[in-house]
């Protein structure tokens, strides 16, 4: 579509924007790739059934709500503006880092500052940019059951889009306030990892937020209501919930209410005129700053060291700096384990119940198996000279032994504070868990060794994501093992089946060390 706009002209900048965006998303940060890879074709495949799915659902959805129509109550007004609330944190993760990458990162605003566009015309283009790109996945999900229910004689709920339009512009919004303000306090160099760190907790902190009923609901042999439900309740009541409250306004607008929905969509574009107007001239400041910093920097003056002896003891402690030193990477771990506190707590509620343990015990193993695999991932596909140890006088499969301890050291370490907390309840299991993550550590690093692709540790960081063929066998192996551990747990015979197939798995990925390093002299 881009070739039939008028080059240089806004709408041809706007497209090219959504286009770079979208490329975005997948990790390719404006690079082409020829082709249909074994891991784009798993994708697609992927997505086709997800497609598939989320139709089914959706259409399911709208046959339900045809039978029992939302009606206007308190309850229903609190639920919605709850709904509302987690979608718009939802999106103000994704706005962050979007907006950290179009504005600061991609290396292209020197050119654009320097044509005849206003820097108040290219910040709009390129938030528009963010927002449709950001708003574009909801529109997907939505999109069945509004259209299914539209047929099927409900209209309303096509209100939903105009919903999701204002809340695009509102988080998009949001957004350029966060990485203006990041900018403004720590500077361009560090904004980018504050910034995905600040939208990793955002979501972590979501995340957390919906599994409250998790950490109120009583025990299973209790009675009675849990504390969140009496504080519903409540919420419901009160004054902001009843007939004309600003709490009903959102479930009026889903109910096809034209002032609400209008007023909403007005909110959303006038904070989105005001901010991008106000913000201009700071944005081209910034930008001016971020290309200067870019520039170049000063070398750090560090003190000398003293060499490790033996090659594995150095080349265990280079990757131990190296991972201390990448605080995005140490911010996912620590958000990967702020997801599992609300299993940590259901699982002490519940320490009688052996079934309960046993799910613990998976996903203990699954925690295990996926730190690994991050872990690996990093200190044996990220490196700045690969060709230098290509050729250095020792052996490949030394180094890489070298850089799979270092991997397993802190993704051991972190585990072994889920399986002290495992071994106050269950003692005998925590041993039975201890092989679990063992086993699912190891497949992940060996798989991370057979399948490398080294490149230089700057492009990691660029784009934290790495091969889908080799994320997808790390999950399904360490979901095999966790599906183990627990059967054993739980005295099942049947846990050596799933450990069978994990190790099946496991060696089917296997590459000889010649295959490995063609493949690493290619990539």
């Amino acid at each position: 579509m881009i070739r039939f706009l008028k080059a240089g002209s806004i709408p041809w900048l706007l497209a090219h924007e959504v286009r770079l965006g979208w490329r975005g998303m997948d990790g390719k940060q404006g690079e082409k790739k020829e082709g249909l890879s074994a891991g784009k074709a798993m994708l697609i495949l992927l997505i086709g059934l997800a497609l598939l799915g989320l139709v089914g659902g959706g259409v399911g959805l709208a046959f339900l709500v045809s039978e029992f129509p939302l009606t206007a109550s308190p309850m229903a007004a609190l639920i919605a503006t709850g709904a509302m609330g987690a979608i718009l944190t939802l999106m103000l993760t994704h706005a962050i880092n979007a907006s950290v990458q179009a504005l600061y990162q991609r290396g292209d605003l020197d050119l654009l500052m320097s044509s005849p566009l206003k820097p108040r015309v290219v910040l709009t283009v390129r938030l528009i940019a963010i927002a449709v790109v950001a708003g574009l996945l909801y529109y997907i999900l939505i999109t069945p059951f509004v259209l299914a229910a539209w047929a099927l004689g409900q209209p309303h709920w096509l209100a939903l889009y105009g919903l999701i339009a204002g809340l695009t512009l509102i988080a998009t919004t949001l957004s350029l306030g966060v990485t203006m303000g990041l900018f403004a306090l720590i500077g361009p160099r560090r904004t980018r990892v504050a910034a995905q760190v600040t939208a990793g907790f955002v979501g972590a902190a979501a995340f957390l937020a919906s599994q409250i009923y998790n950490f109120t609901r009583p025990r299973d042999d209790e009675e009675g209501a849990s504390a969140l439900a009496e504080l519903f309740q409540s919420w419901a009541a009160s004054d902001a919930f009843q007939d004309g409250g600003w709490g009903t306004w959102v479930l009026r607008a889903v109910l096809g209410e034209p002032l609400p929905l209008i007023l909403f969509l007005a909110a959303g574009l006038i904070v989105f005129a005001v901010t991008t107007t106000a913000l201009a001239r700071r944005f081209a400041e910034n930008a001016a700053a971020a290309v200067g910093d870019r520039a170049g920097s000063k070398p750090r003056r560090v003190a000398d060291r003293a060499f490790a002896a033996g090659l594995t003891r150095v080349m265990v402690q280079k990757e131990l700096r190296l991972l201390a030193r990448d605080p995005q990477l140490l911010s996912q771990v620590l958000l990967r384990l702020l997801y599992l506190l609300p299993l940590g707590f259901i699982l002490f509620r519940n320490a009688q119940s052996g079934v309960g343990v046993a799910f613990g015990a998976g996903a203990v193993v699954i925690m295990a198996g996926q730190l690994a695999g991050s872990f690996s991932w990093i200190t044996i596909s990220a490196e700045d000279s690969p060709e230098l140890l290509r050729s250095a006088p020792v052996q490949q499969g030394r180094v890489d032994r070298a850089k799979l301890y270092a991997a397993l050291i802190p993704a051991m370490s972190l585990t072994a504070v889920a399986l002290a907390g495992l071994a106050v309840i269950a003692p005998l299991a925590s041993v039975v868990v201890l092989i679990g993550c063992l086993a699912a550590s190891a497949s992940a690093g060996l798989i991370n060794i057979w399948r490398q692709k080294p490149a230089q540790r700057r492009d990691f960081q660029k784009s934290r994501k790495g091969s889908l063929l080799v994320g997808l066998a790390e999950f399904l192996v360490g979901a095999l093992w966790a599906a183990a551990t627990g059967l054993a747990v739980a005295g099942q015979i049947w846990a050596l089946l799933p450990a069978a197939l994990a190790v099946g798995f496991t060696l089917m990925l296997r590459r000889s060390p010649e295959k490995i390093a063609a493949a690493a002299a290619l990539s």
